[in-house]
């Protein structure tokens, strides 16, 4: 590669990494944290984009964020929770195990598809002009089931090998990526998955659920199976925010609250619990019947009603 080469692959004005680099460069960076349970997607810190948690703090293994960052936004208009519908993954990738599950704010939900020797595959909707290169460069067309596809190479992957993703269309207007590494990193073995792709929902299992949501709210994002964030797709910046902890201990000290105006001690589920009020959002911070404990935040415009009832819909799945 010669100096031209060097600047055009990696100077300032260098394209940035693709969906799917970041996609795997995370998941191995990840993979290498001591102590966790094999997977692709398990992440130590909570440092999530969007959660608005400006830094962290490991105790015990738990992660317990500090709430010095922006709080939620407000909510426009009246606030009207509803039953929560079980959340979903609406495919299924038959013969490659079990699938692990992750998603950032704003993104869809990746499967994902640990492999022991570093082959992994990921999952994920998309649209049609995903990854579309100028003059086509690093891509091929080919076809899924006859329908239309696209090869595309992103390169190397920091830490691991070296992969390549698949976009096509699924079925009418539904568009798919698929990302390969190791022996899926062949446009063979990703159009050979793609065929295989079913349309049956996978239920997305958490260490806690809520049971009740804002009417019209979604599920927005969630990390480690431990956080969860709920999102109206009409005011992204408005969410509300769900941690839960095998530890007793509260997460959070009343000194670690930025703008607290009042602490008050509240029953959630028949249990004691902790109500703070601060300038712009309110936490819960409860118990459960195993004894584990989670901590709610959510907007200043929701009532404080709203807060417990939500929060005493929290519950860990049967």
């Amino acid at each position: 590669m010669n100096d031209l080469e060097l600047l055009d692959a990696y100077g300032p004005d260098a394209p940035g990494p693709s969906d799917a680099v970041l996609d795997a460069t995370r998941a191995r960076l990840l993979a290498a944290v001591p102590g966790r349970r094999p997977s692709p997607v398990r992440r130590r810190g909570l440092l999530m984009a969007g959660l608005g948690l400006a830094a962290a703090v490991a105790a015990g293994g738990v992660m317990i964020p500090r709430l010095t960052g922006p709080p939620a936004a407000p909510v426009a208009g009246p606030i009207r929770l509803v039953a929560a519908t079980a959340p979903e993954f609406p495919y299924t990738l038959p013969g490659l195990g079990e699938a692990a599950f992750t998603a950032d704010p704003g993104r869809p939900v990746i499967a994902v598809y640990p492999a022991d020797d570093g082959s992994d595959v990921y999952l994920t909707s998309t649209d049609a002009d995903h990854g579309k290169r100028f003059l086509g460069i690093g891509e091929r067309d080919v076809e899924v089931g006859g329908r239309p596809g696209r090869i595309l190479e992103p390169g190397d992957v920091i830490g691991g090998g070296p992969l390549l993703d698949l976009v096509w269309e699924h079925r009418d207007g539904v568009w798919l990526r698929l990302t390969g590494q190791g022996r899926y990193a062949t446009a063979g073995a990703l159009v050979d998955l793609a065929g295989r792709v079913e349309d049956k929902p996978q239920r997305l299992r958490f260490a806690v659920t809520a049971g009740l949501v804002p009417d019209g709210w979604e599920l927005a994002a969630f990390k480690d199976e431990n956080i969860l964030m709920y999102r109206d797709p009409a005011r992204p910046e408005s969410e509300f925010r769900i941690q839960w902890t095998p530890r007793t201990e509260p997460l959070t000290r009343p000194e670690e609250i930025q703008g607290l105006e009042r602490a008050s001690t509240v029953t959630v589920r028949d249990r004691p619990a902790d109500l703070f009020q601060a300038t712009e959002f309110w936490m819960v911070q409860a118990r459960l019947g195993d004894g584990s404990a989670f901590r709610l935040m959510t907007p200043r415009s929701f009532t404080s009603g709203q807060v417990l009832e939500l929060a005493g819909s929290v519950r860990r799945p049967e």
